[in-house]
């Protein structure tokens, strides 16, 4: 579906045009229930809970969809499904640790408390999971800003470890610099220029990992990402991961 043709029939839709809402689910169906079974770690069928989740916020996405900021409608609709299984899976850990009954007799007593006990590590390890999740999603956010979606980073990771190195220390740099830093978040593009006269680095090297080195200073300059913030609090080698 061109993009034009997609506006379209997204305005449709949104006015309450049943047929065009049709076409935009049949059109998408497969990357919904893709989106969802990757999320979901298995494989997912139209049967399962979590695709019916899934379709409910691909409906919720035709009609709040905006184009406004960049954000292509395919990543906007990646991000209200991955928001949506994240709530259902904390709101079903929550169910499965209030289930859990402290009242039981002596010769069940230690059988109970570790199954509670497992229920609570595998509930703290979920929420922490799921809390990984929605930093990457905010961060998936804020480089839609920047016409930078999160799914193509992976093709733009640096394939050398002393490249990787000398990006963390770019963006040491960069961050260190008030006026270089108010420039990106103001003009949404990296000021490769003023960046490179400042510190000597190659331009070609700043235009060839620009969107890595973007992604670096978002996690940089954001850190109640802790989750994430964990990657990047030293760059390998160097007494870090």
């Amino acid at each position: 579906m061109e993009n034009f043709e997609l506006e379209t029939v997204i305005a449709q839709a949104k006015t309450g045009n049943e047929i065009a809402r049709e076409q935009l689910i049949l059109h998408y169906k497969p990357y919904i229930i893709n989106v969802t079974g990757h999320f979901c770690k298995k494989y997912i069928t139209w049967s399962d809970e979590e695709s019916s989740i899934a379709l409910i916020a691909f409906d919720r996405a035709i009609d709040t969809f905006s184009t406004e900021g960049g954000r292509s409608f395919q990543n906007y609709v990646y991000l209200l499904i991955k928001r949506a299984l994240i709530d259902f899976f904390r709101k079903e850990q929550k169910e499965t640790l209030l289930s859990l009954s402290p009242s039981v007799t002596d010769e069940g007593t230690q059988t109970l408390k570790y199954e509670n006990d497992q229920a609570i590590e595998h509930y703290e390890e979920m929420t922490q999971s799921k809390e990984l999740v929605e930093e990457i999603l905010e961060l998936d956010e804020k480089l839609g800003e920047f016409n930078i979606s999160f799914e193509e980073l992976e093709h733009h990771s640096p394939k050398h470890e002393d490249t990787r190195l000398s990006l963390f220390e770019m963006a040491a740099r960069f961050i260190s610099d008030e006026d270089l830093v108010q420039s990106l978040l103001q003009k949404k593009q990296l000021p490769i220029g003023p960046f490179s006269k400042k510190t000597g680095y190659k331009r070609k090297t700043n235009e060839r990992h620009r969107k890595y080195l973007i992604t670096l200073i978002l996690l940089k300059l954001n850190p109640q990402w802790i989750h994430l913030s964990e990657y990047i609090k030293e760059a390998p080698g160097k007494g870090g991961r």
